[in-house]
């Protein structure tokens, strides 16, 4: 079976498993659910496809799921078969470099063999030959020669004539020396005992031997066992979370277009809501090369858009299906995310300190990527947030012009008005039928979180209005209008 090739991808923060906490790629994994230690093992170190692998996998995918629909009951019998695999990896391993294997591993070889052809028996004439584990029976023989495919191992007398005589020798010894104190025939026992272990240990030489001969096969047959436990898991999680395919065009990013994502939705945000008798709305978006500002106010859902994003390209380029009715992107080599929970503490210094640091090391891996020819998908939630909002829209402005000039693709968020780029979104915000709100807690049942183009360099304020439809004390809320109009007058 053809090895898929991986490819390098660099994401921040560098540490994977803070990555996917933020972006909620660990939530995925708990929904994934492969059968065998092959499956789980590749889950757990998962790494993005190139090109033609990668759209291997989500054809496969597709496929599978359409297999799933069709006959259920039998795919319900192939996760059955799979849960019994074996992992004989190392084993394999040792036969491959002709080494010599005992009892036990023989026992676990023969285990997995007798699954392997149960499962080839379950599959053939149901899935593509692809999916179909090589046939064993010629390694089945020599680890089974009497032919009774029980899911134990003994070394037969039928693999040398010597042990059948050398037992019987023992039987018969047996008999006549049973409960008697006989120090000769504890003796001749002994050399009987002696002369069958050396014999065993000279079969199970022959059998390492003969399987040496057989270990592509066996190793043909792990990976064909690994990736059908991987796409099935693959596609039972993209019936459970309705997740589409997507496209990844593969191509430089000076050739590529826009990402086009229709309808995304956080799949972890959704559940939440809809165990809360809430309805999720998803959201649609397009973003071209350069950068993207996103605007809107407080709660209109600005993070949680980026965090999508970032989890629906990570997901696709890991060969998942992807929450979002259609999603067409790009092959990115460098995946980044800046949020206030994901800068990384810095002795003596502030949360503003680490983001800049962290945005400044992201920007000089961007610059590097767009020398090489390599893309790049920037998201910085809310830069420089802790700055006063002269230094702070200045700083934005001057990151929004950086990474505007080298190739890549940025989306970023700002509260701060003044920030001049050449693509503005915003998000609907609180829709203009509302009347009044009942609860603090709700306030979101009333936010369209539709992204709109929008002109200028303003971000929507929303908070007097809140405030109102709240039933603040009329004192407040007058009190805020009023220095609101000075501040506008100077």
């Amino acid at each position: 079976m053809e090895k898929v090739q991986h490819s390098k991808l660099f994401t921040f923060p560098e540490k994977r498993e803070e990555f996917e906490k933020i972006i909620g790629f660990d939530y995925i994994r708990t929904q994934l659910n492969p059968k065998t230690p092959f499956g789980k093992r590749y889950f757990q170190h998962i790494q993005s496809l190139k090109g033609e692998h990668l759209m291997k996998q989500l054809q496969d995918t597709q496929y599978i799921i359409q297999k799933l629909e069709k006959n259920a009951k039998l795919c319900g019998v192939v996760e059955n078969t799979l849960e019994c695999i074996i992992d004989i990896s190392q084993t394999v391993h040792r036969l491959e470099s002709s080494e010599v294997v005992d009892e036990i591993e023989l026992f676990e070889l023969k285990n997995f063999v007798l699954t392997v052809q149960s499962l080839r028996g379950q599959v053939s004439g149901f899935l593509d030959d692809q999916f179909i584990p090589p046939n064993l029976e010629d390694v089945l023989n020599l680890l089974d020669p009497e032919g009774l495919k029980m899911p134990t191992f003994y070394i037969y007398d039928l693999y040398d004539e010597r042990l059948k005589e050398i037992r019987k020798k023992k039987r018969e010894l047996n008999k006549i020396h049973s409960g008697k104190d006989d120090p000769e025939g504890s003796e001749m026992e002994i050399a009987l005992e002696n002369e069958e272990r050396e014999i065993e240990k000279q079969v199970i030489e022959r059998i390492s031997k003969d399987l040496s001969q057989k270990a592509t096969e066996l190793r043909n047959a792990i990976e064909k066992v690994r990736y059908l436990d991987v796409i099935m898991a693959k596609a039972k999680l993209a019936v459970a979370l309705e997740l589409s395919m997507p496209s990844v065009c593969t191509q430089e990013i000076k050739d590529a277009g826009r990402l086009v994502i229709y309808n995304m939705f956080n799949p972890v945000l959704k559940e939440k809501l809809v165990a809360g008798g809430k309805r999720y709305q998803p959201v649609s978006i397009e973003i071209e090369k350069g950068v993207t500002l996103i605007v809107g106010a407080n709660m209109s859902g600005k993070s949680v858009i980026l965090r999508t994003v970032a989890l629906i390209q990570y997901m696709a380029q890991l060969g998942f299906f992807v929450p979002a009715c259609f999603c067409e992107t790009v092959y990115f080599d460098t995946i980044a995310i800046v949020t206030e929970d994901a800068q990384r503490p810095l002795s003596g210094l502030s949360s503003f300190a680490a983001e800049i640091k962290a945005i400044d090391e992201i920007y000089c891996k961007v610059k590097e990527n767009s020398t090489n020819s390599l893309n790049s998908l920037i998201m910085i939630d809310e830069p420089a947030r802790t700055t006063n909002p002269h230094e702070g829209t200045a700083i934005v402005n001057a990151i929004v012009e950086l990474f505007e000039n080298v190739e890549c693709y940025a989306l970023i968020v700002s509260h701060f008005d003044g920030i001049n780029t050449k693509r503005r979104l915003r998000v609907k915000g609180l829709r203009n039928d509302v009347q009044f709100l009942d609860a603090v807690k709700n306030i979101q049942d009333y936010i369209d979180y539709q992204l709109i183009e929008v002109e200028g360099n303003e971000v929507p304020k929303e908070a007097i209005r809140v405030m109102e439809l709240l039933k603040i004390n009329d004192e407040f809320v007058n009190k805020a209008k009023e220095k609101i109009d000075e501040l506008n007058k100077k």
